[in-house]
């Protein structure tokens, strides 16, 4: 098998606990860095949760009944260049971040005077395929489409909005505002052998979910439906699963990931001609690695199940939660088909880099003094099917 994908990364990298038991605040001053003048309506947020706000006519802000742990918090707007800082919550105290913040220089005009600008309509109708993942805008849609710009860099098309985007996604419910950094998209006109058909395509940004408001009973089931659904397959549900030792269960299954021969043996220890009798075992999977800002290939050997030991998961360091080592770089294959083919299944990839994370049964985590590599690497985490990290489904009372 040779799973050749459409390019589209979706990293996660956080040093986050969210949603752990009791809560603290960070509250602030935002101010310009040249005239000391409050900047009121910039953003304030956790990327990719519900959780935001945005600055009073003082500058002022405050984010209330964040669990303790470590977050990223983004300061966003649209005059001003962004900002992110790592910040500590500790139970029952406030967090006091005031920051100055400078004016943005653009220099994008520049670039797009001396380089090829495509037709608006084709830049777009990619844009809508590959970004919001509805071609026909009938369940997710771009509010403010004519502030992105287009334009050529070599062979590649490239996207950009001075503006916050503002989506509407009426399959799950939620508005959407997008801070793009960039969305790139490149026709491969010359496929060989071990390349991607058709087209690479990656996006960057940060994002501030907001529940959509429902007047129907059957429109707010529908959503808490689709929410359900998309959520299996996802960081959170597989920590959940991995908390209940469901994995199986749950038809999760995972392998061990390799870069190539070298890795292979480097990783196994292995003399170079086992090395290769096992190369000759192994499927590839197409890869893009945000990190290092190329795209490869995975290689995994399909009969050989890596087995987390129960040795390798200990119960704390708090109440509720548990602590995993999980040293190795990992393929998760989520199999909702229900078939022993790993062809079907979603595919993402897991990479702890220091190897511990402490986690909890609704699937919220930490990783002390590290980050999280999630990246789903099937081209099916588009907009009109991502959830906020902080997405957990609600029993019915």
């Amino acid at each position: 098998m040779r799973k050749f994908l459409i390019l589209f990364s979706l990293l996660l990298s956080f040093s986050t606990g969210q949603l752990f038991p009791q809560s603290g605040s960070v509250t602030g001053v935002v101010a310009d860095s040249l005239t000391g003048l409050p900047v009121a309506n910039l953003s304030v947020f956790i990327p990719f949760t519900t959780t935001g706000t945005t600055t009073n006519a003082k500058g002022e802000y405050k984010l209330d009944r964040l669990p303790p742990g470590d977050y990223t918090l983004m300061f966003r707007h649209v005059t001003y260049r962004s900002y992110s800082k790592s910040i500590t919550i500790e139970s029952g105290k406030q967090l006091v971040l005031n920051l100055a913040v400078s004016e943005n220089i653009y220099k994008i005009d520049e670039v797009v005077k001396f380089g090829k600008i495509p037709d608006w309509s084709w830049g777009y109708n990619l844009f809508k395929e590959y970004f919001l993942g509805d071609a026909n805008e009938i369940k997710c849609t771009l509010r403010n489409p004519k502030d992105l710009k287009f334009y050529y860099d070599g062979d590649i098309l490239t996207a950009y909005s001075r503006q916050p985007l503002e989506i509407i996604n009426r399959h799950l419910g939620y508005r959407i505002i997008y801070y793009l950094d960039y969305f790139k998209f490149v026709e491969n006109k010359n496929p060989g052998k071990n390349s991607v058909q058709g087209g690479y395509y990656a996006f960057s940004g940060s994002a501030l979910y907001q529940d959509l408001p429902s007047k129907l009973r059957i429109t707010a089931s529908n959503w808490k439906l689709n929410r359900e659904a998309e959520f299996k397959g996802s960081l959170r549900h597989f920590l959940a699963c991995l908390y209940q030792e469901k994995l199986s269960e749950n038809r999760y299954y995972l392998r061990k990931a390799y870069h190539g021969i070298t890795d292979l043996q480097k990783q196994e220890k292995l003399a170079s001609s086992m090395a290769k009798i096992k190369m000759a075992q192994m499927d590839s999977i197409f890869s893009w690695y945000p990190n290092e800002g190329k795209s490869g290939f995975l290689y995994f050997i399909p009969v050989e199940e890596f087995l987390i030991l129960p040795e390798q998961i200990t119960d704390g360091p708090g109440s509720g939660e548990k602590t995993a080592v999980l040293n190795e770089f990992l393929l998760v294959f989520s199999d909702f088909e229900k078939t022993i083919d790993l062809r079907d299944d979603w595919t993402s990839s897991l990479r702890i880099p220091k190897g511990t994370i402490i986690f909890d049964q609704e699937g919220n985590y930490r990783v002390p003094g590290d980050t999280l590599q999630w990246t789903n690497l099937d081209n099916t985490v588009r907009m009109r099917v991502m959830l906020p990290t902080d997405y957990v489904p609600k029993e019915d009372h």
